[in-house]
């Protein structure tokens, strides 16, 4: 701390004309109890000083007061610091173990001797390793401390009236002190002023108004008015120490440039120079520092305030050191997913990993950068293969399309059946190729509809059994109708209807057996085991048939029927496809819009 900053911190003086004396302190002899050593401190009061207790062998510290500074006022001040320690009997009052004159006539007094640093020198330095080691989660658990420290003395009607972080003391093992009592003011309860008054008796614990006592910067605007104080004043003091831990920066000018500035307070908020500042404890400091003090809280009611916002803030803390340890997990089992030649359940059991630690680390940390980033590779880049449990509800989500298709396949065998049952009633040679195809296609509506009582596996014996009925039918169709006379445009329907609906078999094992059937007429024709539906004649290609007299009302109709029932076939088909496949694109693009309201637009890949 620079000199000009001592100067500015400097606590105004006692300018009033009586002070108690100290008569009435009888003269001991320093060195025959106590050893004094080398200097510790030094104000403008006095000294204090490394000493040993050698009756109890153990070191305390001798707050001696200089033979230049003896006067009635300062000498008031040294015992009455000493006095309230005494009587303050609290962990963060410093324990008050002697009190006398030595034999030059200098007062003293012998107390705790202190092992730690002031939170003055913790706030103004600039040395990163002290600031580490004094974060702000640190320094708000001993200014509770504090506030219930002040809170006791005020419950005994003691006001400090100079609560600075200069009289703040951090100690190494977790305790907090309030320093200098001087200016201690005793209010109230006669028995407490008693036991603290000067040893004559005079009254000079009152403050008159023209008073100026405190310290520029934190004293608050009743005293900056030379006004009565009450323990309102130390709260307005804490409010401003808590302001400096908050902003890293004082709230008011210090020296006589900050009386002005206290006269003028309504309310200090350390958010108005530092924007990170919690709102419950910039709302808190604002209370502690209103210029009314009837709007302040108690120095207990400060303190209680401040550790409830610590417990909820360890709770944060921890809940963000739990995130990170699962975005550490995530991270890792990522890099498990993305190595290149991984067996694909070793990929897929990383991939559920990481999502399971990533998702649980936003739970408890929803800014954690690591776990966003995993979460956001993992959803917009897709394993090069599918999960089982994914590929599972793909193939049902596939049976339910597949039933609804099955449903409409059902409606065109009807018609189809409608149409062989009515070649019945034509001039028949041959009846057998006739009765052979109603009876298949009559058992391949029957295998539909047990097809469509159940979603059924991707790979079916039903299904397969449905290719083979049909094989069949389209067989004895093509031994009514011929080869080449409406029976190829019955397979192109009848293969765009079976490879539309979504199965695990490869299209060529669907549209083999349903091709079959042409090659082997074509052939038997060929080689005479069948009499021949087509021929070329005079430049004609002739189709005919050996199984009824085909008329060409008969021709026209058995075609035009043909074309109606497969046109409204591949219709229906492909609408069930275009519904589907919007469906799905739908669906994409409602996953993906969720998914960028979701992740971060900075969201990028892990590294």
């Amino acid at each position: 701390m620079s000199d000009a900053d001592d100067a500015d911190d400097a606590t105004m003086p006692d300018t009033r004309a009586s002070a108690p004396s100290a008569t009435g302190i009888r003269s001991t002899e320093l060195g025959d109890r106590y050893e004094v050593a080398e200097l510790l401190g030094r104000g403008g009061m006095g000294e204090v000083r490394l000493a040993r207790d050698k009756k109890f062998d153990r070191a305390v510290a001798v707050k001696l007061m200089l033979e230049t500074t003896v006067d009635d006022a300062t000498l008031g001040r040294f015992f009455r610091e000493a006095r309230v320690q005494g009587v303050l009997d609290h962990p963060a009052v410093v324990p008050v173990h002697d009190l006398g004159i030595d034999e030059h006539g200098n007062p003293y007094f012998v107390m705790k001797r202190l092992e730690g640093i002031t939170l003055a020198d913790v706030l103004m330095s600039s040395d990163p390793a002290l600031r580490e080691k004094w974060p702000r989660r640190k320094l708000l658990p001993r200014l509770v401390d504090i506030c219930l420290a002040i809170q006791f003395a005020h419950e005994r009607d003691v006001i400090h009236r100079d609560l600075k972080p200069a009289n703040l003391m951090l100690g190494e093992h977790g305790e907090a002190y309030v320093l200098d009592w001087g200016l201690a003011r005793m209010v109230g309860d006669r028995k407490i002023e008693g036991d603290v008054a000067s040893p004559s008796g005079a009254n000079g614990d009152e403050t008159r108004a023209g008073d100026l006592l405190g310290t520029p910067g934190y004293m608050s605007p009743e005293q900056a008015r030379g006004e009565q104080v009450d323990g309102r004043t130390d709260v307005f003091s804490l409010g401003c120490v808590l302001y400096e831990i908050l902003a890293g920066r004082p709230a008011l000018a210090r020296g006589i440039a900050g009386i002005q500035e206290t006269l003028d307070v309504v309310e200090l908020r350390p958010s108005a120079k530092s924007p990170d500042v919690p709102l419950e404890l910039d709302d808190l400091c604002a209370e502690a520092t209103a210029g009314d003090r009837a709007k302040r809280p108690t120095a207990g009611a400060l303190g209680d305030r401040i550790q409830a916002y610590l417990d909820g803030d360890r709770d944060e803390v921890r809940r963000r050191e739990l995130g990170a340890a699962m975005a550490r997990d995530a991270r890792l089992a990522l890099d498990r997913a993305i190595v290149r030649d991984a067996r694909p359940e070793v990929t897929h059991q990383a991939r559920a990993e990481a999502i399971r630690h990533a998702s649980r680390a936003l739970v408890l940390d929803p800014s954690n950068s690591t776990a966003l980033d995993v979460m956001s590779y993992l959803l917009r880049e897709q394993p090069a293969e599918i999960p089982a449990e994914a590929l599972a509800a793909a193939d049902h989500e596939r049976a339910v399309t597949r039933q609804k298709v099955l449903h409409w396949s059902r409606t065109a065998v009807v018609a189809l059946i409608g149409i062989e049952l009515a070649l019945l009633f034509v001039p028949i040679h041959h009846v057998w190729p006739v009765v052979g195809m109603l009876v298949f296609s009559i058992a391949s509506l029957i295998n539909i509809h047990l097809m469509t009582k159940k979603l059924l596996p991707m790979r079916s014996l039903h299904y397969l059994t449905f290719i083979a009925l049909t094989s069949a039918a389209l067989m004895c169709a093509g031994i009514v109708l011929g080869p080449l006379f409406i029976l190829p445009l019955i397979v192109i329907g009848a293969i765009g209807a079976f490879v539309a609906q979504p199965v695990a078999y490869p299209a060529w094992v669907i549209a083999a057996p349903l091709v079959i059937p042409i090659g082997i007429l074509v052939l038997l024709e060929s080689i005479g085991v069948l009499p021949s539906t087509f021929a070329f004649r005079d430049g004609s290609f002739v189709l005919t048939t050996w199984v009824f007299d085909l008329t060409p009302t008969i021709a026209v109709v058995l075609l035009a029927s043909s074309l109606v029932v497969q046109i409204f076939n591949s219709m229906v088909v492909a609408v069930f496809q275009k519904r589907a496949q919007q469906a799905a694109q739908n669906q994409i693009h409602a996953h993906q819009w969720h998914l960028e309201k979701l992740l971060p637009d900075g969201s990028r890949k892990p590294r």
